[in-house]
């Protein structure tokens, strides 16, 4: 691995998610498809999305809403599967069933919430899961990876990464 390899590495990683993600829709289609393949296959709930479940009408059911900004994401409900254990249901907020892999009932509350908040694009939760994905590859693979951005906004971002910092961009 190079330097610039290291350089460039690390300036990604201290991109806002909003603009990383702003920068790898950039990569060519197949390549941005691929990326998005791998690194989105098991869903899960990102670190930095918050949740906070809020009493709704009914005895066993709460309303999810993602934080900062506030977002109600849908519902969740217990309930009890054919073997009279205790599972949890989560609905869209048009009232759809969320279903992920064939599986539409969790044991625990917060694999709910993390289903439903991965089948809501308004979470944010894929847009979070990338980033950190992409932030977790190694500095040579973080590198194959932009060689594929256009000529001119990879020689952008190559002269950022070395651009002294506190100077204007």
């Amino acid at each position: 691995m190079s330097r610039r390899d290291g350089e460039l590495a690390h300036h990604i990683r201290r991109l806002g998610n909003h603009e990383l993600n702003e920068l790898l829709l950039q990569l060519p289609k197949a390549s941005f498809a691929a990326l998005v393949d791998v690194a989105l296959a098991r869903p899960a709930l990102p670190a930095g999305l918050m949740l906070r479940y809020e009493p709704a009408a009914g005895v066993d059911s709460w309303t999810l809403v993602a934080c900062a900004p506030r977002r109600r994401l849908g519902m969740l409900t217990r309930d009890r599967d054919p073997g009279g254990r205790v599972v949890y249901r989560a609905w869209t907020r048009a009232g759809d069933p969320v279903q992920l892999d064939g599986i539409s009932s969790w044991r625990r509350r917060g694999n709910a919430a993390a289903a439903l908040a991965w089948a809501v694009p308004v979470s944010g939760a894929r847009c979070l899961a990338l980033a950190a994905y992409v932030r977790a590859l190694p500095d040579s693979a973080l590198h194959q990876l932009l060689q594929v951005l256009p000529r001119e906004r990879f020689d952008q971002l190559v002269e950022a990464a070395y651009r002294p910092e506190g100077t204007a961009a």
